[in-house]
């Protein structure tokens, strides 16, 4: 499947044991086994699952799972799957649950419904029961997810757990170059980068803002990985495919500083190996210093997959919530701010500077343009380039991120549909949604002290949140 920093993942490792008593019907238990054991056959061809994944079965003695759990660690499973294909030995899933080299992986079990007839067969729903009270027990998330194996409704569910697996492995390999500290005030942008480390295993390596002017300036640069560099061509041919299919209102050489400052980050970020971007975009790139907005930048490093995520402002927590949602949808999340009072109204507006996302903005929008900010912020100086306009129209997550004062996670998620009717027409780049518990959204804010960034994410994805968040133990909430 694809590599890029955008698009489909990889699939996730899986580990998955079949386990039963050695009693009930053997027929019933053989049907059982066979449908889940066509499934894993069909994640591994489909590339859903990854090719080293490793199936186990059918295993009914406690010191089997043992051994089983000790193969998992060895094939490096990201996720693990107990089937039970009838009652099971109740060691069994603490043998996995308890092994310290599969800790802190997710872990589902999963069960056919009792088969239909006058004979108690199975009882395999009876075991995910007794499983899931022993996880609660032990503090260990799980998914309990029921079959039948062939069921839309099971697989949707499944594959949801293999969504969310590929997410925390990604996370956890996750290099996030800080280009610059917060401005002042932006108390949400500065974080605890260690406790970020201890929940998502991302890792925070902050740059000075000389490090990239040096780069614009001389098309070159040395990181921990590689020297990089671009030439005089290569803005030019970036700036050409700019202009392909939007309106440009900038004069050629706002277009091109904006165009090499792309080519800059991006030589940065691949010298360096960061995995995404957290960026001080004013007040110093802007005029007098360097006199070139990041906005285009920004649009164009997740427009061409170059990032994972980039977040404006240095907002590097915010840029940890963009990739939540980049990697579970495979589609680039954004970083936007709520923008008006949420109470207000069920127009929910969500926008920012000018980070529109190349090729993923409303067809027949108001304006989709490359411009110079008609906000004039920066005590009346020209500021741009900018990509201005409505994100492209249907639903959307918007995705919030805190950490108390006792250190805790919590995360809040909503879902609103934006059309042309919902668009508020100002002059930023914006993704205005109708969300009818807009009340709530709003108290819901205020109360739990959330930031004022917010990841929007493409589609409908509440319930691979909620997921996620019960695995990695971060409180969800949603109006």
């Amino acid at each position: 499947m694809a590599t890029s920093a955008n698009g489909p993942r990889p699939g996730p490792r899986l580990g998955l044991l079949i386990t039963s008593i050695d009693v009930f019907n053997p027929e019933a238990k053989e049907r059982s086994e066979a449908g889940i054991r066509a499934y894993f056959d069909e994640l591994v061809a489909s590339g859903k699952v990854d090719a080293g994944s490793v199936v186990v079965g059918r295993i009914e003695r406690p010191h089997e799972a043992v051994a089983a759990a000790e193969e998992f660690a060895q094939a490096c499973v990201d996720v693990v799957a107990i089937a039970n294909v009838a009652f099971p030995n109740g060691q069994v899933f603490l043998a996995l649950a308890t092994n310290p080299h599969l800790s802190r992986l997710p872990l589902a079990v999963i069960a056919d419904p009792e088969p239909k007839g006058d004979e108690w067969a199975t009882n395999a729903w009876c075991g995910a029961i007794m499983n899931n009270f022993a996880a609660h027990r032990l503090g260990r998330p799980i998914a309990a997810i029921p079959g039948p194996s062939d069921a839309r409704s099971f697989r949707d569910e499944f594959e949801r757990l293999l969504r969310v697996a590929a997410t925390i492995k990604a996370m956890r390999h996750e290099f996030i170059g800080r280009y610059g500290d917060a401005p002042g005030g932006f108390h949400s942008a500065t974080g605890d980068q260690l406790a970020y480390a201890a929940k998502f295993g991302t890792r925070v390596d902050t740059v000075d803002l000389s490090a990239v002017r040096e780069c614009f300036t001389t098309g070159k640069t040395s990181g921990y990985l590689a020297d990089e560099s671009f030439t005089d061509d290569d803005v030019r041919a970036t700036m050409q495919s700019v202009r392909e299919g939007r309106e440009v209102s900038v004069d050629d050489q706002m277009l091109e500083r904006g165009c090499r400052m792309y080519h800059a980050l991006r030589c940065m970020a691949r010298a360096n190996g960061h995995t995404s971007l957290a960026l001080r975009c004013w007040p110093e790139v802007n005029e007098p210093h360097i006199g070139v907005s990041l906005c285009l930048c920004i649009s164009l490093l997740l427009g061409n997959a170059d990032v994972r995520a980039a977040a404006c402002e240095a907002d590097w927590p915010a840029a940890v919530v963009q990739l939540l949602g980049t990697l579970l949808t495979g589609q680039p999340a954004v970083c936007l701010d709520w923008v008006n009072y949420t109470g207000g109204s069920d127009i929910v507006q969500l926008g920012h500077c000018g980070v529109g996302l190349m090729g993923h903005m409303a067809a027949g929008c108001q304006c989709e343009v490359v411009t110079a900010h008609p906000v004039l912020r920066q005590g009346g100086r020209h500021m741009g380039p900018v990509h201005i306009g409505q994100y492209e129209y249907g639903p959307k997550t918007g995705i919030c991120m805190m950490q108390d004062v006792d250190r805790r996670f919590r995360m809040l998620a909503f879902t609103g549909e934006s059309g042309p009717e919902t668009d508020r027409g100002m002059k930023y780049v914006a993704a205005d949604v109708r969300f009818p518990k807009y009340r709530e959204l709003h108290r819901l804010i205020l109360e739990g002290g959330f930031p004022h960034h917010l990841a929007v994410a493409f589609g409908d994805i509440r319930e691979d949140l909620r997921l996620l968040c019960k695995f990695l133990e971060v409180e969800y909430v949603e109006p």
